[in-house]
């Protein structure tokens, strides 16, 4: 048994417990199911790209995609990503 607080046995599973937020309707934490979620690799500003490479990932099972937006033009991109 390890005093680590981010893996209290390396034998044995279990979850730290959380606290459960929303990310639109979807539930996260606490006693929620674990969530499949990535993050797209394209160029933010490439609106297309992007909203693809979305839709492809939230095919293949991601309940949550990340976006990046590491300036403000890349944020205000944001809604026109979300439209598409």
């Amino acid at each position: 048994m390890t005093n680590n607080k981010f893996c209290n046995s390396v034998l044995n599973y279990s979850r730290l417990l959380t606290r459960e937020v929303f990310i639109g309707d979807l539930p996260l934490g606490a006693g929620n199911p674990i969530r499949i979620q990535s993050m797209t690799t394209t160029d933010t500003m490439n609106t297309i790209a992007t909203v693809e490479q979305t839709i492809r990932m939230v095919q293949a099972g991601c309940e949550y995609v990340r976006i990046t937006a590491p300036s403000i033009k890349e944020a205000e991109n944001l809604g026109v990503i979300k439209k598409e």
